[in-house]
């Protein structure tokens, strides 16, 4: 038998003995794709809208009362009114808003005297997405605001419109932001989620497949059906499970670029090319992981498995940087290829970096396939051979 009839033999042998157990067809087939999809649609358009705030208007002036209106009009919030401080606070205890506005008593006419008050914006800063995104926008309500009421002064004084809006912006701020201009949650979570749900799924369901051949005590018909090579039986598991997650990452590029519109900067193709490559790397981890704790038992294997991979995502540096971190933890975070995924991905999609820049954080991940396989492999086989002449003896 020559190895691409083997190969072809394994591959068979691997999609027949899926399809006829719907168990495995459950578990990593359809529900990889409810996950993406009720984590796709826990978004919805991205944005945060109507957010509960709190105001309390201590001054009921009509310049009070218009800023009220401007800071209603905003998207992201939904104004509700207090009377006091303590009550807004309360609402604040009792998660009725998340955060609220303090207009003080005679507001205006103090304005620029020694007696002069503050308004008071407070947020929970434990919730920081909410708080963060209310921040932004109500500051920047209160910043155009006071500039109106600035250019109006300036006009007080003899200049006309234009000369006033010159003298009021002295320094003018353009802010770009690459990639997310509006803080859309779709382009900030998505990107990072679904590809780390596909990569943790892929090494399951291939590891899960081959650990079954031990669990099964079939490991011996495995091998002959792939010509004796433990090589080709690996191969003939993880190619339809390579071919399967790299559609479904497909898919998710297709969605986010196309469906949504975050078109990508760079290189589409080279953004395909890279993620099929980053699950090819991912299908060794099962490999490595058996050769080296498969003594141990196929409990500890799985465990090792999800262990390794599910708490990666703070290590990626999609919501803190991975400079802020402490040394030791950025040296942690490279030792998860997902890390090195994220920058490539960010890379073509958002600043179109150089292809030699990006091949270089693709050399990254490949790291990981040469220690998974050149370390692993070795063991990998010796694991079958072993589990072989046991099932042998246990015919015999």
């Amino acid at each position: 038998m020559t190895n691409m009839a083997a190969l072809k033999a394994s591959v068979i042998r691997e999609v027949q003995t899926v399809l006829s157990r719907p168990w495995d067809i459950a578990m990593f087939i359809v529900m990889p794709v409810i996950w993406c999809v009720l984590i796709a649609g826990l978004f919805g358009n991205g944005l945060i809208r109507d957010v509960p705030v709190g105001v309390v208007n201590l001054d009921h002036q009509p310049e009070s009362i218009e800023l009220e209106i401007k800071l209603d009009a905003l998207p992201s919030v939904k104004l509700f009114s207090y009377t006091t401080p303590l009550e807004a606070s309360d609402a604040v205890k009792r998660a009725d808003i998340y955060a609220y506005l303090v207009i003080p008593p005679n507001w205006l006419d103090r304005s620029g005297t020694p007696q002069a008050a503050s308004l008071e914006l407070y947020f929970p800063k434990t919730l920081y997405a909410i708080a963060t995104t209310l921040e932004l926008d109500i500051k920047q309500t209160l910043l155009a605001d006071q500039m109106q009421k600035l250019e109006r002064l300036a006009q007080t004084a003899g200049l006309n419109s234009e000369q006033a809006k010159r003298a009021t912006s002295l320094v003018t701020v353009h802010s770009i932001t690459l990639g997310n201009i509006a803080f859309n949650f779709q382009a900030y979570i998505l990107p990072t989620l679904i590809p780390g749900i596909l990569h943790l799924a892929l090494a399951l369901a291939v590891g899960s497949r081959l650990l079954a051949e031990w669990r099964d005590k079939n490991v011996h018909d495995w091998i002959n059906i792939a010509g004796g090579s433990p090589l080709i039986a690996f191969l003939g598991k993880a190619l339809p499970w390579w071919m399967l997650y790299t559609l479904y990452g497909f898919i998710y590029v297709a969605v986010m670029t196309g469906y949504l519109g975050w078109w990508v900067q760079g290189s589409l193709l080279l953004w395909l090319l890279g993620l099929a490559f980053f699950m090819a790397v991912m299908t060794l981890l099962p490999m490595f992981l058996i050769g080296v704790f498969m003594p141990l038992g196929w409990v500890i294997v799985l465990s090792c498995t999800v262990g390794y991979i599910a708490p990666i995502f703070p290590y990626t540096g999609f919501s803190y940087p991975l400079d802020s971190m402490a040394e030791p933890v950025q040296w942690l975070a490279m030792t998860f290829p997902l890390t090195h995924y994220f920058q490539f991905q960010g890379e073509q999609w958002i600043v179109a970096a150089p292809l030699g820049h990006s091949l270089y954080t693709l050399g990254k991940i490949a790291i990981f396939a040469l220690v998974w396989f050149g370390a692993g492999y070795a063991l990998f086989k010796k694991r079958v051979t072993d589990e072989c002449r046991l099932e042998s003896g246990e015919a015999l």
